[in-house]
């Protein structure tokens, strides 16, 4: 007896509708179902296989799924503008006009500089890179080469997609250990004497976390190893819309053809069979038809009413602004609204690009402590020297400026009068104002300024 005929007859069949379940083939799921499913997730081996206990709290999708979404993603990039622009459009945001640095300390600013300008980080361009790739890979790592004598650093970015192991703490699945590059197979050219010679590597590369290679993820929970691009979750609906408007360009290029449809009165086959060879060539537009009362010329056209099909383009279209939390008039279709609308519509965006923001100063601020430390390694900076530094990213404002200066403007007269009629004091008042400007700033320190402008003045 077999192992499920064993199971049959003992009347589980609650568990051998479950194996089968698996063994099936899944029948009406659509994409997101194989990517993002209960199945998808685990390792290759366990695809088939339900564990005992619970697997919800495996995040991470197999491996194989994880090289078909990064290609997908990189493919969607490519060859789809909707795609391009989802992208394209973060980083312009996010980046702007560009990144700097400043320092507390000269000696800082130098090293950091130097760094920053280095010919092979060349971090002016690579900034960009590390934005646009975040966002179409989900994750970003980054090696460091250091230069033991000197302490300089360089840094180069990983492809994501030659990373197929990452192995954390036992006990803390946000910690790291090290990371596995796998092999990668000769190359597509005829290899020279020297690649002959040198042994194959089959087995991959390890490298340490923290040391070798830092690795910065986006859109994953805690307890996922790997990052997810910000196309994930939009490719199907991208494969989908860019399907609509292929059937759109074919419908329209035959809505207006047409075809000439000849009638023969009384012919026998022997007759049309003639005509089918004389008007084998259809007739030149513009040209003169000369028939008597035994032909009946008509031209037909397809009945396609295309026009309806708007709406659903429409729906598809919102589908992807929404996954790619962008406004519409954002993805070129500003025909449903107005200014005032698409203001308001713009601050959830505007939230988003400034959340990536701070992602990408975390991913800086890691290697430039490491650029800092380097140096101080190598003594090119002292360990008692201050190696405070901010990085400063273009404003992505939100605020309407106009209405806050109204604000502002009442608010001051306000404090003013309350002040003179004593039922506040001067701090409460700067606390209130700031307040009302969003900004942060140390009452006390900013009161100490005043006290020494004004004895500068006397």
């Amino acid at each position: 007896m077999s192992f499920l005929s064993f199971w049959r007859h003992h009347g589980t069949r609650g568990v051998f509708s479950s194996i089968q379940e698996q063994l099936s083939s899944p029948t009406g799921c659509t994409q997101e179902d194989q990517y993002w499913g209960r199945l998808a997730t685990g390792g290759e081996e366990d695809y088939y296989w339900r564990r005992l206990s619970d697997n919800w709290s495996m995040k991470d999708v197999m491996p194989s799924t994880y090289l078909e979404i990064h290609n997908a993603c990189y493919e969607a990039y490519n060859a789809n503008p909707i795609a391009f622009a989802i992208i394209e459009i973060t980083t312009s945001f996010v980046l702007g006009k560009g990144v700097s640095i400043t320092a507390s300390e000269p000696v800082v600013q130098q090293i950091l500089q130097d760094f920053w300008n280095d010919p092979d980080n060349h971090m002016d361009t690579r900034v960009y890179s590390l934005c646009t790739e975040l966002s179409l890979y989900g994750e970003q790592f980054v090696r460091f080469y250091i230069n033991r004598l000197n302490g300089k650093v360089k840094i180069r970015q990983i492809d994501p997609s030659i990373i197929d192991q990452i192995e954390t703490d036992p006990e803390d699945i946000e910690t790291p250990m090290r990371f596995h590059l796998r092999p990668i197979g000769p190359a597509v050219v005829l290899p020279t004497a020297t690649d002959v010679q040198r042994s194959l590597n089959t087995e991959g590369e390890w490298l340490l976390a923290g040391s070798d290679v830092v690795q910065f993820c986006i859109n994953k929970v805690s307890n996922a190893k790997r990052g997810k691009s910000d196309l994930a979750t939009l490719l199907p609906w991208l494969r989908r819309y860019k399907d609509w408007l292929t059937d759109r360009v074919r419908i329209n290029k035959y809505k207006s053809a047409f075809l000439w449809d000849v009638q023969l009165q009384g012919a026998d086959k022997k007759a049309i069979d003639r005509k089918k060879m004389e008007y084998a060539y259809p007739p030149e537009p513009g040209s003169i038809i000369i028939h008597n009362e035994a032909e009946k010329w008509s031209a037909v056209r397809p009945e396609i009413n295309a026009n309806e099909a708007e709406a659903d383009g429409r729906a598809l279209k919102l589908m992807l602004a929404v996954g790619a939390q962008l406004p519409e008039h954002y993805l070129s279709d500003g025909n449903y609204g107005n200014r005032a609308t698409a203001a308001e519509m713009g601050l959830p965006t505007l939230l988003k690009f400034q959340r990536r923001q701070h992602i990408l100063r975390a991913l800086l601020r890691t290697i430039l402590d490491r650029v800092i430390l380097e140096a101080q390694k190598a003594h090119r900076l002292s360990n008692t020297l201050a190696t405070d530094y901010e990085i400063l990213f273009p404003q992505i404002d939100t605020a309407d400026h106009q209405t806050l200066a109204s604000a502002t403007q009442l608010l001051m007269g306000g404090l003013t009068q309350a002040k003179q009629q004593g039922w506040i004091s001067d701090e409460t008042a700067m606390r209130l104002l700031f307040q009302c400007l969003d900004e942060e700033i140390d009452l006390h320190d900013e009161r100490e300024r005043v006290w020494l402008g004004d004895q500068k003045r006397r």
